[in-house]
């Protein structure tokens, strides 16, 4: 075998090998930033806002906005409230 087929063959091996670990890695970031987007979701109240439209199976407005803010205001309103 050649010196320049040799290097080539590890050159490969080494690319195909460092790619597990690197989507390895990948995948966890992808899953992270996924979770952070959900969270952040519920923290802003769009999740909250979808489940509403698909309660009332309605679309997205801004009339159907004003009226899950009225919604959510009466919800707060009802709670009681401690000290």
């Amino acid at each position: 075998m050649r010196p320049a087929q040799r290097s080539s063959r590890r050159t490969g091996s080494m690319i195909s090998s460092a790619r597990v670990p690197g989507s390895a890695i990948a995948e966890r970031l992808m899953r992270a930033g996924t979770l952070l987007r959900a969270a952040l979701r519920e923290i802003f109240e769009e999740s909250a806002y979808a489940r509403f439209l698909a309660r009332h199976r309605i679309p997205n407005s801004q009339e159907a906005y004003a009226e899950f803010l009225r919604e959510c205001e009466s919800l707060k309103a009802r709670r009681a409230r401690c000290c």
